[in-house]
């Protein structure tokens, strides 16, 4: 799975252990649905298997919704929607929708430019002529495919979470960030890429894009949840959000008003909406065929080679069957969707109401109850390259004794900076003593080489997942517990 690369950051990236104590009772959604969704005839092992892992990981609740071929299959909900007054999940509660908003961010980019009023491969400074020069090679394309070079921005250092900006604020902060490369030649998740392409939509369509998005995606869809955050609007059905700190459920932090308004993932839906824009994702809806094409071809980037992401979708391959998906995290709140492809289309999608967990796992597991021939292979494969995984281990060695240096790294996706190792540091050294690495997966993303080992650590099991440059330097890796 290719959504792994978005979670390299110390607080994401390792999931609770198995033997985490259940939060709570779970609740599932047994009795027929008023919206007449259908049976199903796996009912009972889904039910069982978002239970477990609810009480295994901790999280409060979970919505999820199945469709097959554009029909809704399952809809259900587990655990809670709020600790505190005990409401139970159901699938008509409201979660955030952390990064699955990019692909309805990349959408009004394909109405504006079927509108005339944009062009994916117009240079950037066309519609933000303030721009500094080094952004003279940036395209609208570069922004949609995370291959600006643009970095991502972190809490804490560029902007203040409890702090209110205003479009040209937020500008004046990521023009001064330096490029990590040349626009264009790698792929980088970038967050900021995706905040400078909302306020271009709203520049370019002359009003917010959450109100292009309301008046030209949601309704016509008839996506009675879905919109733009808001803390102080009355929601329906509102799911509180929460985060694990210390082994402790809390409640998430702070956000003011005006960071809930970017396009990297500032929308809140239930899974019945969700499974709306599925369809509509599947019957080419809203946009025409070409650009829908555009949206869902791997991006190519300056060396020839492709990368599998286009324009807010990752695009993977499953048992020989396309997959198209995508996460993400907001505060207090996981999300996913998956779509294996083709006329009878299955797709599977998950909220949470917990920060961090690997819900791209979930989808796929749930899936493969559907289908097995989608179920992860746990057999090992011949490595051919022991070189290069004594090189991993002696990574992982460093990592845990904090003793990785800056050019270990060519640079580090999603936000993950150097300076940030001691927090790996402590999480490594939880698992125990690394005992063995057998090697699961290894493939090519654009110009890099991905290696997905299984660990047997003291204390656990852990899928450790390692990317590596041309030049051997690390650009993403994760470790998380089974």
């Amino acid at each position: 799975m290719l959504s792994w690369v978005i979670m390299a950051c110390a607080e994401t990236a390792f999931a609770t252990s198995a033997e985490s104590p259940p939060l709570s009772q779970e609740q599932g959604n047994e009795p027929a649905h008023p919206l007449g969704i259908s049976a199903n005839p796996h009912a009972d092992s889904v039910d069982d298997y978002v239970r477990s892992e609810l009480a295994r990981q901790r999280i409060p609740g979970a919505a999820i919704a199945v469709t097959r071929g554009g029909k809704v299959v399952k809809a259900a909900g587990y655990g809670y929607a709020n600790l505190e007054h005990q409401v139970p999940v159901k699938p008509e509660t409201v979660f955030q929708s952390g990064s699955i908003s990019k692909q309805l961010a990349a959408t009004v980019a394909m109405l504006l430019v079927e509108d005339g009023k944009i062009a994916l491969d117009e240079p950037l400074k066309k519609y933000l002529p303030d721009a500094p020069s080094a952004w003279d090679g940036i395209t609208v394309r570069h922004l949609l495919t995370h291959t600006s070079g643009i970095p991502e921005y972190e809490w804490g250092k560029d902007f203040d979470m409890r702090k209110d900006y205003t479009d040209d604020e937020r500008l004046r902060i990521v023009y001064r960030m330096k490029l990590e490369f040349v626009p264009g030649s790698r792929w980088n998740y970038s967050d900021t890429g995706y905040m400078v392409l909302g306020i271009l939509l709203s520049r370019a369509g002359r009003e917010f894009y959450g109100d292009i998005l309301k008046h030209r995606v949601f309704e016509p869809l008839g996506m009675k949840t879905a919109g733009i955050i808001s803390e102080e609007d009355v929601i329906p059905n509102r799911a509180a959000g929460y985060r694990l700190v210390t082994d402790e459920i809390k409640n998430q932090k702070f956000v003011s008003p005006s960071n809930y308004k970017t396009a990297d993932g500032s929308l809140c839906w239930s899974v019945l909406d969700i499974a709306k824009w599925a369809d509509a994702a599947r019957t080419n809806a809203l946009l025409k065929p070409d650009s829908w094409r555009e949206m869902t071809t791997a991006v190519r980037l300056n060396s020839g080679k492709a990368y599998p992401y286009g324009f807010g979708w990752f695009i993977d391959e499953w048992g020989g069957k396309q997959v198209l998906e995508h996460g993400g995290f907001g505060s207090g709140f996981t999300a996913q969707l998956s779509r294996r492809v083709g006329d009878d289309e299955l797709a599977v999608a998950v909220l949470c109401n917990r920060v961090g967990i690997p819900l791209g796992k979930m989808t796929r597991d749930i899936m493969a109850i559907y289908e097995p021939e989608l179920a992860v292979s746990e057999k090992p494969i011949e490595d051919k390259e022991p070189g290069t995984t004594t090189r991993v281990r002696d990574f992982l060695a460093r990592a845990t004794a904090g003793k990785t240096v800056e050019s270990d790294f060519a640079f580090l996706q999603g936000g993950f900076r150097q300076e940030r190792m001691h927090k790996f540091a402590e999480l490594l050294a939880s698992l125990g003593e690394l005992k063995s690495l057998a090697l699961l997966e290894r493939r090519e993303l654009g110009d890099d080489v991905v290696l997905h080992y299984l660990g047997q650590f003291v204390k656990t099991t852990a899928d450790v997942r390692i990317q590596f440059t041309a030049d051997q330097k690390v650009s993403a890796f994760s470790v998380q517990a089974r």
